[in-house]
């Protein structure tokens, strides 16, 4: 088998393969599946046998056995015949043809002007950066972005308006697969305009006449498209520093190479964004129409989805626009439902999407195989998904992609895969966690559709949608449906599927499109997102049989009798159980197999037992549980997070410190019900060092545990309530230099002067949420300089200590959100609901606010702000 993975791994590296080494490819790639699962089969009836005793355990056995031994004679006889095949009908390559594929960016190369569209903005920011007056050493400027966003064009346009400035000038393309001596060659035929030789020269030679003609000059160079470090090692050594004010402009799709341009020089790296709304509808429209506002109105809605699926990459924009152009019947509404419901045919065999083929193969080729195969994954999710981090890492590792590499864990080898996907622009993030880490991602449309293609072809994904299934004469592996309608064309399809060797089966849609899970045998992954099932209830007995499952998630869908069945799973790693019922049904915890490491349970599901028999969890995140004895057992634990109405004094702040006390690796927790006592969290001992988040509104602090809280250094998101806030309370939290979220609810009591931010302090906070009844913050020039979300909630008729608010929040120079909930009830309640909050009276002599007199203040505060935050103040 070694030998066949090996062939793979060398099949996958040639980018263009031949119709007979494609079919090649194909069976051996089946043959190994199919070997693979037979070891499987084998190592579990073998684990089986050594577990149990009796003879009629063994003669079930030896009857096992005999199956298993005939289908590995199988396996040989078809390995034997596809190595005859091949040897029987094997062509010798004929020689490469001498046609080169066109390079796409010569297009944006020598684009007009005029027929561009968003690009004036980003032109002139980095023109403006450029020709800096008083900074003469040599300035680089680093475009990177998605492929096919602009960059080219960007660093082009750039490039011709300002080369007038400049004595020396050169705009040269690196390539994946570069060739150093004939971009050097290049260079010295832009720096000097003809090369003086026809004699061959080495790197260093050329090197040095680049050098010799620069070093007196200012001179500006465009190295578009580089996709390596070494690459750009060898090109920065052409660079004279002689202080004339010169630039460089680089482009590459890696912010890793991007960043490493910067270094050393006087750098900046420009993030190209995709276009808006706006213009990508302007340059659409103008390229089929040839106006931007002559759109037929009823291709307006089509319109506007095809453009979704472009999202702003002026490069699909154009390619699609191109294949509606070219149409007789350019307004034919039926021609542009099927290019926005079919566009992964198109870019399969429309000769116009040639462009956008290449430029999404240049990416994907120029992964690793690992990375490949975790970048085919994402083709199982819906479109417009944002897919959660922390869930497609697990999945990953329970379908077997992530592998141990030397002395790093299987955890850390997951993300660095996510880093780099990330770092490729292969893959988007779609929004930052409370810690400021990425929570989730999206996949480009155009992207995804190219997966499919490639993930059909491999047999990597067999996908059903309310549109398309992309169907293939192989054994399904992997089986991903998504679909709204409970009677789709394709469902017949999904009921006369074999499905007994499926590694992986994945289902978004109404409860008709569940297959008999009894129809699997070797799922390592299940995943049931039910819709429209509530209160129905559904045979989920045949899961437990399911002995290679490493991953479970189902949601919608009653499984109260698979609950109790848990234990046979002995490899399971990962539980997610969502389920909304009138009752709450139990999960005892001696149920779960010890190799649980993620525990996630979610609405009517109770979870009741000692948990601390489940040494291996990483994981907790439970709605509900009955009894916290045993938490403390869990010394790998790194995530918690419980949810109760409250916590008493008698099982609920003892176990809950105890077993805090012990969990020495926890680097997250959540805690959602009352603390019926003060300060508990401050007998934690030894302090939790590690803690990144903690998250304890309903655990009421007296005041700020200055001493306790400051050796929590490496907290990145703190959510706390005090009684009293001191007046070096803001001091104090600032000695947490990492926060990038906090919230602060302060009960009763805050300083007369209110709560004052200092100049310099919070560095790192991005989001900052806060709770008094009047919103008496006060911020110095210089404090909370990152700062981006500001929230406040008030009291309608609090204590008024002075005729303004939010002094100083013009200072808040990089505040995009600033949201103000004035609430009419003291106890932080909507006025709708009704409770046993009585007003407490204040003093004869205070002034209260009002409810208009707040908000005109609020709003007059600001006001003086000179940015442009969005402002939501709402009475509520």
């Amino acid at each position: 088998m070694s030998s066949m993975d090996a062939l793979l791994v060398k099949l996958a590296a040639m980018e263009e393969l031949d119709v007979q080494r494609k079919d090649w490819r194909d069976k051996v790639r089946e043959l190994s599946f199919d070997m693979e699962d037979c070891i499987d089969i084998f190592m579990h009836k073998v684990g089986d046998a050594d577990a149990k005793s009796g003879l009629m355990q063994r003669l079930k056995m030896l009857k096992a056995r005999y199956k298993i031994a005939n289908l590995m004679k199988q396996l040989k006889a078809r390995a034997v015949e596809i190595s005859n095949c091949r040897d029987r009908y094997w062509l010798d390559e004929p020689g490469r043809s001498g046609v080169v594929p066109i390079d796409p960016r010569m297009q944006a190369i020598y684009a007009e002007t005029n027929s561009l569209v968003g690009i004036d903005g980003p032109r002139e920011k980095i023109i403006e950066w450029l020709l800096e007056e008083g900074a003469q050493q040599v300035k680089v400027t680093s475009i990177v972005g998605f492929g096919g966003v602009g960059k080219t064009t960007l660093a082009n346009q750039v490039y011709n308006k300002i080369k007038g400035k400049f004595e020396c000038t050169a705009f040269v393309s690196v390539s994946r697969n570069p060739n150093i001596i004939k971009i050097l060659s290049d260079l010295v035929v832009g720096v000097r305009g003809r090369m003086y030789s026809s004699r061959k020269y080495d790197e260093r030679q050329l090197i040095d006449i680049v050098r010799a003609k620069l070093k007196d000059k200012r001179y500006l160079l465009v190295i578009d498209d580089i996709w390596a470090v070494e690459a750009w090692g060898i090109l920065k050594c052409c660079f004279v520093e002689n202080d004339r004010g010169s630039g460089v402009i680089t482009t590459t799709r890696m912010e890793d190479i991007a960043n490493a341009c910067c270094s050393g020089f006087h750098g900046y790296v420009y993030k190209m964004e995709p276009l808006n709304d706006l213009d990508s509808r302007r340059l659409f429209h103008r390229r089929i129409f040839h106006s931007e506002d002559a759109c037929p109105e009823q291709l307006k809605n089509a319109s506007d989805d095809i453009l979704k699926k472009c999202r702003g990459v002026p490069l699909a924009i154009l390619t699609i626009a191109s294949i509606l152009a070219s149409h007789e019947a350019v307004d034919s509404m039926e021609i542009w439902e099927k290019i926005k419901h079919c566009l992964g045919f198109y870019l399969e065999t429309n000769p116009a999407l040639e462009w956008m083929r290449h430029v999404l193969s240049l990416g994907y080729n120029d992964l690793s195989m690992d990375l490949k195969t975790c970048m085919l994954y994402l083709g199982i999710f819906p479109e417009d998904s944002e897919i959660r981090k922390n869930d497609l890492l697990r999945r990953w590792t329970a379908e077997g992609f992530i592998t141990k590499k030397h002395c790093i864990g299987q955890d850390d080898v997951a993300e660095s895969y996510f880093n780099e996907l990330i770092n490729r622009n292969m893959i988007q993030i779609a929004e930052f966690d409370d810690c400021g880490e990425i929570l989730s991602c999206r996949l480009h449309d155009l992207l995804l559709d190219f997966i499919i293609l490639k993930s059909t072809a491999e047999n990597f994904i067999t996908l059903i949608n309310d549109h398309v299934c992309t169907e293939c004469p192989w054994k399904v592996r992997r089986l991903s449906v998504h679909v709204r309608d409970s009677e789709s064309k394709h469902r017949h399809l999904l009921t006369n599927m074999a499905l007994t060797q499926a590694r992986s089966f994945n289902l978004w849609g109404p409860a008709q499109w569940l297959p008999p899970l009894s129809k699997f045998q070797l799922l390592r992954v299940l995943h049931l997102e039910i819709y429209g099932s509530t209160g129905k209830r559904y045979d989920t007995s045949c899961i437990c049989s399911l002995f290679q499952l490493r991953y479970l998630r189902t949601s919608g869908i009653v499984c109260k009798k698979l609950l109790t069945q848990l234990l046979k799973l002995e490899h399971l790693q990962t539980l997610e159980v969502t389920c909304e019922l009138p009752e709450y049904i139990e999960l005892d915890v001696c149920w779960l197999p010890l190799t649980l490491q993620h525990l996630i349970v979610h609405g009517s599901v109770n979870v009741v037992g000692g948990i601390g028999r489940m040494r291996a969890l990483y994981t907790i995140d439970l709605d509900d549980a009955d009894s916290l004895k045993g938490l403390g057992e869990l010394i790998n634990l790194r995530e918690l997070k419980l949810v109760r109405s409250c916590y008493g004094e008698e099982d609920g702040c003892y176990f809950l410190l105890s077993s805090l006390c012990r969990l020495l690796s926890l680097q997250s927790l959540i805690i959602n019900g009352y603390l019926y006592e003060e300060d508990v969290l401050t007998r934690w001992s030894p302090t939790p060092r590690n803690l990144r988040r903690l998250h304890v509104l309903e655990c009421l602090f007296s005041t700020i545990p200055s001493d306790w809280i400051t050796q929590l250094d490496k907290l990145r998101s703190l959510e706390i309530q005090v009684v009293s806030f001191p007046r070096d309370g803001a001091d104090v939290l600032a000695r947490l230099s990492s926060l990038v979220h906090l919230t602060l609810h302060v009960k009763k009591n805050a300083p007369e002067e209110g709560v004052v931010v200092h100049s310099a302090t919070f560095p790192n906070l991005m989001e900052f949420c806060f709770r008094f009844e009047v919103p008496c913050l006060v911020f110095e020039a210089g404090a909370m300089p990152r700062l981006r979300s500001l929230n406040i909630d008030c009291y309608a008729q609090g204590a008024r200590r002075a005729d303004g608010v939010l002094d100083g929040i013009e200072h808040l120079g990089g505040l995009l959100d600033f949201k103000v909930c004035i609430y009419k009830r003291g106890d932080f309640l909507p006025a709708r609901f009704k409770s046993g909050y009585f007003e407490t009276p204040h003093a004869k002599a205070a002034r209260k606010w009002d409810s208009d007199s707040l908000m005109a203040a609020v709003t007059e505060a600001i006001n003086k702000h000179p940015g442009s935050p969005r402002i939501i103040i709402s009475t509520v």
